[in-house]
């Protein structure tokens, strides 16, 4: 199976009704636990390089020890992704490395804290998506802020994340707007805001803290045919 497209995996969980794990990997422990376990459940994976782990530990680094492991374990199917690009420059760069998807977070500036308006956001993700569809590369964009609407501070994942206080628009992505940015960019896949910088968290101690009603989640199935993260 070796390395896939993001697409390739999305489409065939679609098909066949399953989840697909995504690991931000850092080292070379974290990456053998993650093909160990991908073996023994004959899972395919996602494997992530973040802002914060290529910075840590370069893209090159991380190229090679995603690639060594695909080769160890020729039997699971391996997207190698590049994480929270925050220009089309960096994304070109990953797709030049080999990275098989990228994602391009237009929601904000190239320096990955400064939010943006929703027409940079449409150009620059979709001048991505034009490039790295050329190279056979898969693209995931992403619409909205992370940030509590408790609150309305803004949120932040490893180190990309707005700042100071966002307004409920930012931190909510409309099911409307969701799919003029798929028609507009030809994205493979979305990542949305709904309102929680840590879902997981914020639901073991306020279980309140899902702002999205039933109906509104209904309103994404409705019009939203595009996998959202």
């Amino acid at each position: 199976m070796a390395l896939i497209s993001m697409r390739q995996l999305l489409d065939h969980a679609a098909e066949y009704g399953y989840g697909i794990p995504a690991f931000n990997v850092n080292n070379l422990e974290q990456m053998r636990a993650i093909m160990e376990a991908a073996a023994k459940t004959n899972s395919p994976v996602i494997v992530q390089a973040s802002a914060g782990a290529r910075k840590y530990a370069g893209s090159n680094f991380l190229r090679h020890m995603i690639l060594a492991a695909i080769e160890e374990f020729p039997q699971i199917p391996v997207c190698m992704h590049q994480d929270h690009g925050t220009s089309p420059a960096v994304c070109q760069r990953s797709i030049a490395m080999g990275f098989s998807s990228v994602m391009m977070d237009g929601s904000l500036g190239p320096d990955g804290k400064t939010p943006t308006t929703y027409e940079y956001n449409v150009d620059v993700t979709r001048r991505t998506v034009e490039m790295a569809h050329a190279c056979g590369v898969s693209v995931e964009g992403e619409l909205g802020c992370l940030g509590s609407l408790e609150t309305g501070q803004a949120g932040e994942e490893d180190g990309i994340g707005a700042e100071g206080i966002l307004s409920h628009d930012q931190m909510l992505t409309d099911p409307e707007e969701a799919a003029d940015f798929v028609k507009k960019t030809g994205v493979d896949a979305l990542a949305i805001a709904i309102g929680t910088s840590m879902v997981r968290t914020s639901l073991a101690v306020h279980p309140q803290a899902i702002p999205w009603p039933l109906s509104e989640s209904k309103r994404f199935m409705r019009v939203f045919q595009t996998p959202i993260s």
